[in-house]
C-alpha cells in the first residue's frame, strides 16, 4: 500500500508540471499568435510605410520568441514578448507621428498655394491702382 501511495503521488506530480508546463506553454501560443496578429494590423495602418524595418524587427522578435517557446524556454520567451509590446507601442507612435507629419505638410502646401493667390492679387491690386492714376493724370 505505501509503494501503491508512493507511485500514485509521483503520477500525480508528473502530471501537475506537465499540465503547468502545457498550459505555460498555451498562453506563449497566445500571446506569439496575438503579437503577429498586431504586427499584420499595424502594417496596415501604416499607409505612409514609416515603420516597415520596425515591423520586420517586430515580427522577428516573435518568432524567436515562437522559437524559445518550442524550446520551453518560457522565462526567455517572456522577456522578448515583453520587448514585442514595447516595439509594438513605439510602431503605433511613429505612425500616428508619419500620419500627423502628412498633415502638416499638407497644410502648408496649402498655406503657400494661397500666399502665392493673394502675392498675385496684391500685384493686380497695385497694377489696377498704377494705372489707375495713369489714367486720372492723363484726363
Amino acid at each position: 500500500m505505501n509503494r501503491l501511495g508512493w507511485v500514485f503521488f509521483l503520477t500525480i506530480t508528473f502530471a501537475w508540471s506537465w499540465h503547468g508546463q502545457a498550459g505555460e506553454a498555451d498562453d506563449l501560443q497566445r500571446a506569439i499568435e496575438s503579437g503577429r496578429q498586431t504586427a499584420n494590423d499595424l502594417e496596415r495602418r501604416d499607409d505612409q510605410k514609416a515603420v516597415s524595418k520596425d515591423l520586420q524587427v517586430l515580427r522577428m522578435w516573435l518568432d524567436q520568441a515562437w522559437s524559445l517557446r518550442s524550446q520551453e524556454k518560457f522565462d526567455e520567451a517572456r522577456v522578448i514578448l515583453d520587448a514585442c509590446r514595447a516595439q509594438g507601442d513605439l510602431i503605433r507612435e511613429k505612425i500616428t507621428t508619419a500620419k500627423l507629419k502628412a498633415q502638416v505638410d499638407q497644410k502648408e502646401a496649402e498655406l503657400a498655394r494661397k500666399r502665392a493667390t493673394l502675392e498675385r492679387i496684391k500685384k493686380a491690386l497695385e497694377d489696377a491702382k498704377l494705372q489707375a492714376s495713369r489714367l486720372e493724370g492723363g484726363v
